[in-house]
């Protein structure tokens, strides 16, 4: 499916877990997503990087593949969304995109408007007990050597050790390194990847998102055809794994009949305005 205001151009792959295969800046020409085909199993088992990692996808319940009592035993990598058909209807501005499970509803809305993809998402219980849950959006952008990370509204960037990391430039393909870091939301967050011909930056409140991932690959993972790319994930949560998040305390909770909202934004900006 695709939709376009004449500045952005998305398109999504809606038997493919919705994924966005393409946001291109129809000013510049570039496409902001990384591309490539989508393959992969629906089965509970199945691998996300058993293909080539590309697109956007949502990450729900959780990220990691971990095995929690409250939904059964195993969770498949990468969460139960992508990868399976979604329903998906065109919209005079845009695509509404649901997943049904027997045990919960995911709905994500999307609108152009100028330079801004808009986005919506309302999950709603059908289950009878509790359900904890993490989100993340799993968005990768093709990045360029020398573009820069621009955030405003967070705070400390940390790696998967706790420790404070600084961000620098853009490395390029042959660097060589690949890692994720979280940060928490303050207030009102905006994370950009920005350079001087145009940038995309992603912005929400803290009360839709606590914090927000960066994932990065110079190069540097995995061992046989590395990638290279960048992911601004806004997150529930600082965790892989809901199992993690459980024995934190961290993992919001989806309660019987209940409906939740959240949203955020994303501007895709040319020139050096990011």
């Amino acid at each position: 499916m695709e939709v376009s205001n004449g500045i952005v151009r998305l398109r999504l792959a809606a038997d493919f877990g919705a994924r966005i295969t393409e946001l291109t800046d129809l000013r510049t020409g570039r496409n902001w997503i990384v591309s490539g085909e989508c393959r992969g199993a629906t089965s509970d088992d199945a691998n996300y990087i058993e293909a080539v990692p590309n697109g956007w996808d949502e990450c729900f319940p959780t990220v990691a593949p971990c095995n929690v009592s409250a939904w059964g035993g195993g969770l498949r990598d990468h969460g139960a969304l992508w990868g399976r058909p979604w329903d998906c209807r065109a919209t005079r501005s845009g695509i509404v995109a649901t997943y049904d499970d027997p045990r919960f509803r995911f709905r994500r809305a999307i609108r152009l408007a100028g330079d801004y993809v808009l986005l919506r998402y309302t999950l709603i219980s059908r289950h009878d007990a509790p359900l904890p849950w993490l989100w993340s959006q799993h968005c990768l952008l093709a990045c360029r050597e020398g573009e820069r990370i621009v955030a405003s509204g967070i705070g400390t960037w940390r790696d998967a050790e706790g420790s404070e990391v600084m961000l620098g430039p853009v490395l390029g393909p042959d660097a060589g390194v690949a890692g994720k870091y979280f940060a928490p939301v303050k207030g009102k967050a905006a994370v950009a990847l920005s350079g001087p011909q145009g940038g995309v930056e992603f912005s929400w409140r803290l009360r839709d998102a606590a914090c927000v991932g960066l994932w990065f690959s110079y190069g540097g993972w995995p061992v046989e055809n590395p990638l290279y790319q960048i992911g601004i994930e806004p997150a529930s949560a600082p965790f892989g794994a809901l199992s993690d998040a459980i024995k934190a305390g961290r993992a919001a909770q989806l309660m019987p009949g209940q409906s939740l909202q959240w949203q955020c934004r994303l501007r895709v900006a040319s020139g050096n305005r990011v």
